[in-house]
């Protein structure tokens, strides 16, 4: 087993690791090791992109552990992107041709040399290497620090050693290595915590480091990372990017609003007015199932509409406000 988890790039876990902490890549893998000791055969193994977080010299490792279970009379469905993975495949099936509405067809399938000389493939000059490749031209070494630099200078913390580090301010600067060489660590704990505690007032301590110098002309700093987007369980991609509050805006403007009295608020699904009260503006309502798992149905009295009749009943280019948030980003773009 301590072999397998080498093999899938996991040598770096402390045996403690709590299993919460681990990533989903991380926890495919591990639960691979496991099957590969049980010498299972018969099984169909579904994995959805264990490749999430692998280095590229680890995806060998990966592809040696499926070939074994294979090997021992075993089928493997794999989800993934990863080209060195793909070339691996008895079949490939490739789905698309594009996202949403536009996808959900099985446009091409086949072994990797028919789908290579498929000509409707997406994948196949990715796996032949015949795609346009528009680089950048590369800037002489003199202009990399043209707008000044940050430069970190750490302590050791966790697997990250002693070490002077440049980042190049104005220009894209990538952090690679393979799993737990310290990326994150160099990156989250000591970079972005001492950055947001010097630029944003934040709170939070910085891993252990010398000094960090070349800040001062940054306003602050953003972690994009995987969190929970929005403050409320109710979040989705319209209220987290402030689209929300344009539509309202559009809808409390129109006459039969202004008829009505009803302001922005009033098409909120947050708030009670607007909303349908017998499902709090959700939609749908939760049954608790006793020693069994909740069951949700759509809520009987708006059917599922978040909303109440007279708030439906209000309508801009003649959509109601559900109508507008059921729609896509692509159907809301040209709409409006």
């Amino acid at each position: 087993v301590s072999k397998r988890l080498l093999d899938l790039g996991l040598g770096y876990l402390s045996l403690d690791r709590a299993a919460s902490t681990l990533s989903t890549g991380e926890r495919q893998r591990m639960q691979l090791a496991r099957a590969v000791r049980n010498r299972t055969t018969g099984i169909l193994y579904v994995l959805d992109e264990p490749s999430i977080g692998l280095h590229p010299s680890n995806i060998y490792g990966l592809i040696g552990v499926m070939n074994d279970l294979i090997h021992d009379g075993n089928s493997i469905l794999l989800v993934d992107h990863d080209t060195e993975i793909i070339k691996e495949a008895n079949w490939l099936i490739e789905m698309g041709p594009e996202a949403g509405k536009n996808g959900g067809y099985v446009f091409t399938e086949g072994t990797i040399e028919q789908i290579k000389n498929d000509k409707k493939s997406m994948i196949g000059p990715f796996l032949t290497n015949h795609y346009d490749e528009k680089m950048r031209p590369i800037s002489p070494i003199e202009q990399l620090f043209e707008f000044g630099k940050i430069h970190l200078s750490t302590n050791q913390i966790h697997t990250v050693h002693p070490l002077e580090v440049d980042i190049p301010k104005g220009k894209l600067t990538v952090v690679t290595g393979v799993s737990g060489s310290g990326k994150s660590s160099l990156v989250n704990e000591i970079l972005y915590k001492k950055l947001s505690r010097r630029l944003n007032r934040s709170r939070v301590k910085a891993g252990k480091h010398d000094h960090i110098i070349g800040y001062d002309q940054l306003d602050k700093v953003i972690n994009i990372d995987q969190s929970p987007i929005g403050r409320s369980p109710r979040s989705n991609p319209a209220t987290y990017t402030g689209t929300f509050d344009l539509i309202r805006d559009l809808f409390a403007g129109t006459k039969d609003a202004k008829a009505r009295g009803y302001k922005k608020g009033r098409f909120s699904f947050n708030v009670s007015g607007g909303r349908c009260e017998a499902c709090k503006g959700d939609g749908i309502i939760k049954i608790e199932m006793h020693f069994l798992p909740d069951v949700y149905v759509p809520c009987e009295v708006c059917k599922g509409k978040r909303y109440n009749r007279e708030t439906l009943e209000v309508k801009y280019k003649g959509k109601s406000i559900f109508d507008v948030i059921d729609m896509t980003v692509d159907e809301a773009c040209e709409f409006f």
